[in-house]
């Protein structure tokens, strides 16, 4: 069987981290797997490539795009073969060859038996990097050409796009290949889907064998130290009025619904009220529903709620008050849940649809679609957008290199001659180019890069044609019908890759200095190191993309050591929401999961908390004040290096968490204890007292007062040793609430590890609890795998959240002096079995306190639940638990 020629080799030396999975190889092969985890930036290619090398065997390489698909060709090719491409790889699944390097889409589409999708250019689409080529055939004759070959490694490049229809087809690929090696290669792994989900991501890469992070990276010279910023902006006068007419709308239809006496009947006279007891089930199905319907009939005045009360054991005064987000969930309950038959509720929902105030089945009575798009993609951001480059080109100078990341092209809004220059209503790659031009056309050197405009400025054309030249395109280029100091260049389908490559070129020896692009074609996979500084003005919010897109900016470069890099994202506040709204609630996803260093502290962890900008600004002043001081910080790069090594200097690495507010921590009732122990030797001394003071008293026996009051506090002391023994014995484990988190988190850990979900023995250093100040406590695990850190944190989340369907649930009374009772949901990992139900309740005994479980799938389960759900929904005060990563 071919070999690779013995002349192929790595052309520079390995970084540290590569050199000691390298040498480490052998053992993480064993099982047929190796499964890598690392940030953008940190060379899983170049890695990839050299195993595929070791291995010694035909290789199939799988990308998500093409561009990734086509790196893959230029990083072997550049650093193994100096620039010789061989005739034994190919990128052509119709003639494979030793090395086939092709894209997850090109499979499946064989796989499936049908044509590839071709992306459609217009400004409303993104994926102008996926375009791939039609794919015909059939799955069987691709495979009898695989059979040929004898593949015997699989590189699955950008693992974490393995799931649902792409999973199913590289399953179908891995078993019909034999026993490959794979060698699974990935930034993000899918953390964060359900555990069936995860087993079956599982069964294809193999578990994680390795996991190198940001910090550590940054350590070692191989990413850039760097910090993320945000620049808000409030509607522009159009969209805050329309943002004001639809909560006007809102605000005179709750006023007519209030007065409606027929919808008021029909509350009271439905079921659910008038037999709470008979419809225990539908209720226990929509607790929110049944909630909101108590605090509607209360708010107006209606006795009929206070015959429902008593089935979910909540006193009136304990009840929350009727609010926008609890009218949400009425009206979706009955419209679209519960009741959509009758014709009040018909009447209703044509109302709410004509405000639009009806989306996908759901009422929206605080922001619709309409306010959600309009805040994400508002025109004042691109003002946001002219003050960052203004500061960051004042800063850097000719250093800068900027890229902009959006969502959308927006061609139609290019002008078509001069003069014909109007506001922009909207956010995309035109708009942005277009305010960069008119605005600080003398400053920057602005450019377009999309896959399908290409613009640059006149004094860029000759780095642009001598990099065309070399890679034997030829282009015609004419000048923009605006200004004729840029030129536009149309891309044909079949050259993008060759563009993002050549305007990488220009970007690198500053022909351009700020370029405008979709996050769509730069934001996974393009490697351009010379980057240092990244406006996000996309909308993605998930875990995965928003690490890709950031991950551009953070790569070292060797052309400048000193490099540091700033991402600044975007947001539109709503003022008139105390949460800030839509764009605000999505930057708060997406930093979830974005590992950076503290804006004030020395501190590496994800969350938005770490960039410490408190609530989102509600006053034109505060906006503009944070902004002035997000600018002030960004300013002083020339700390980035020492505050990024004192931070890692802190840990030794990166761990899942959870923060708890401690409001939302179970403790044990010392009080209780405490004072039925005082109790006991108050009583007994006065009762002597009293005693002392009779005439019964005195024929009892000559004691003095003194003696008298000596005996009674005797007594009482040997009545209260049981109840003072036993707040001894609790505040000795449970000094404080973080002594208590951790016997709580040992509890759960200790738990899974006897059901078989985690198997790393629990001993007493292994959970870590941390007080942050403000009330907050971190809790996290010191050894164990990646996942077994994963799904412990899920079932400690899923203990401290508030109840929402589990099989059993924790009930922890407080005892004789207060009548208390609260609940805890008994994780769906240990909830599975009553026997490792029952383990869980020893532990609990053993670590905790006295308490007792309920099955609630039983009906005096279900009351349970309910009464616990209603606790839930009542206490929404209290904050919810949030999971993070740290460097520790």
């Amino acid at each position: 069987m071919k070999r690779f020629p013995d002349s192929i080799q790595f052309c520079y030396e390995w970084r540290s981290y590569q050199r000691r999975i390298l040498n480490e190889l052998e053992s993480h092969l064993v099982n047929g797997h190796l499964h890598l985890v690392a940030p953008p930036g940190s060379g899983k290619t170049v890695l990839g490539l050299e195993v595929m090398l070791r291995l010694d065997r035909p290789t199939l390489i799988v990308a998500p795009t093409v561009a990734i698909r086509a790196q893959w060709m230029e990083r072997f090719t550049e650093l193994f073969l100096g620039n010789e491409l061989p005739t034994w790889m190919s990128t052509n699944l119709k003639e494979p060859a030793f090395v086939t390097v092709t894209t997850y889409q090109s499979l499946h589409s064989l796989f499936n038996k049908r044509e590839e999708k071709v992306t459609d250019d217009s400004e409303d689409h993104t994926n102008d990097e996926t375009v791939e080529e039609f794919m015909t055939g059939n799955a069987d004759d691709l495979m009898r050409k695989f059979d040929q070959i004898g593949f015997g490694t699989l590189i699955l490049d950008e693992a974490h796009h393995l799931r649902t229809s792409w999973w199913r087809t590289m399953m179908d690929v891995k078993e019909r290949l034999g026993e490959p090696v794979v060698v699974a290669l990935t930034a993000t792994p899918p953390f964060d889907v359900s555990a069936a989900e995860w087993q079956r991501y599982v069964a294809l890469c193999g578990p994680i064998d390795l996991e190198i992070s940001v910090p550590e990276l940054v350590k070692a010279s191989e990413l850039c130290p760097h910090q993320d910023f945000i620049h808000y902006s409030i509607p522009e006068a159009d969209e805050m009025m329309r943002i004001l007419e639809f909560r006007d709308e809102v605000d005179k239809f709750i006023e007519q619904l209030i007065e409606d006496k027929k919808f008021v009947m029909y509350l009271e006279k439905h079921p659910w009220i008038t037999e709470p007891e008979a419809h225990v089930e539908q209720i226990l199905s929509s607790p929110s529903v049944f909630s909101s319907m108590l605090l509607f009939l209360k708010n107006n005045g209606s006795q009929a709620y206070a015959h429902a009360l008593p089935i979910i054991g909540m006193k009136d005064d304990q009840m929350p008050e009727l609010s926008l987000s609890w009218l949400e969930e009425l009206l979706t309950g009955l419209l679209f849940q519960v009741d959509d038959k009758d014709v009040i509720l018909k009447d209703i929902r044509k109302r709410l649809t004509r405000i639009g105030a009806v989306e996908r089945r759901k009422v929206v009575l605080l922001s619709n679609a309409s306010i959600k798009r309009g805040l994400i993609h508002s025109a004042s951001k691109l003002k946001s957008i002219e003050e960052i480059v203004k500061a960051e080109k004042e800063l850097l100078g000719e250093q800068l290199r900027m890229v902009i990341l959006t969502d959308y092209i927006r061609a139609a809004d290019m002008p078509l001659k001069k003069g014909d220059e109007r506001p922009f209503a909207r956010l995309g790659v035109v708009p942005i180019f277009e305010v960069l031009r008119r605005k600080l056309g003398p400053l920057v050197k602005p450019g377009i890069l999309t896959g399908s405009i290409v613009v640059l400025p006149v004094s860029a054309w000759s780095i642009f044609e001598e990099a065309a030249n070399n890679r034997g395109l030829t282009v015609v280029a004419s000048p923009l019908d605006v200004d004729a100091s840029f030129i536009r260049i149309e891309v044909g389908s079949g050259d993008r890759q060759q563009m993002v490559a050549i305007m990488t070129e220009v970007l690198k020896r500053g022909g351009v200095d700020v370029l405008t692009g979709t996050a769509a074609l730069l934001g996974e996979g393009w490697d351009a190191p010379c980057i240092n500084s990244l406006i996000l003005a996309s909308n993605v919010g998930s875990f995965m993309l928003s690490n890709q897109m950031r991950g551009r900016a953070i790569r070292t470069d060797r052309n400048d050591h000193a490099k540091t890099s700033s991402i600044w994202h975007l947001v539109c506040v709503d003022r008139s929401d105390a949460g800030g709204g839509a764009d605000y609630d999505n930057l708060t996803r997406r930093f979830r999961s974005l590992i950076g260093i503290g804006a004030k502290r020395d501190i590496i962890e994800t969350g938005i908390a770490r960039l410490e900008t408190g609530a989102p600004p509600g006053t034109v002043e505060r906006v503009t004040m944070l902004n002035h001081e997000m600018v002030q910080r960004a300013s002083k790069r020339d700390t980035f290096f020492v505050r990024w090594q004192r931070a890692i200097d802190g840990g030794r690495e990166m761990t899942e968490e959870i923060v708890a507010d401690k409001r939302s921590l179970p403790r044990p009732y010392y009080l209780d204890n405490t004072l039925r122990g005082l109790l006991w030797i108050t009583g007994f001394i006065a009762l002597e007292a009293v005693v002392d003071f009779s005439n019964l008293f005195r024929k009892l026996g000559a004691f003095s007062f003194g003696e008298g009051m000596a005996i009674a506090t005797v007594l009482g002391l040997l009545f209260a040793a049981p109840s003072c023994y036993k707040t001894v014995k609790l505040y000795s484990k449970h000094p404080s609430i973080e002594a208590s988190m951790k016997e709580i988190a040992e509890t759960v850990y200790a738990s899974m590890l006897h059901a078989g979900a985690v198997i790393t023995p629990l001993h007493n250093k292994m959970i870590r609890v941390t007080r942050d100040g403000g009330g907050t406590y971190t809790c996290w695990l010191e050894e164990g795998t990646t996942h077994e850190k994963t799904i412990f944190m899920t079932a400690l989340k899923e203990f401290l959240n508030p109840i929402e369907n589990p099989r059993y649930i924790l009930i922890r009374k407080a005892g004789k002096l207060w009548k208390r009772s609260d609940y805890h949901a008994i994780p769906q990992v240990i909830g599975q079995k009553k026997e490792y139900v029952n383990f869980f309740l020893e532990e609990w005994k053993r670590r905790v306190g006295k308490s007792d479980f309920i099955y609630t799938r039983t009906v005096e389960g279900r009351l349970k639940l309910l009464e616990a759900r209603m606790k839930a929904l009542s206490s929404s005060f209290v904050p919810t638990v949030e999971r993070t990563s740290g460097w520790r």
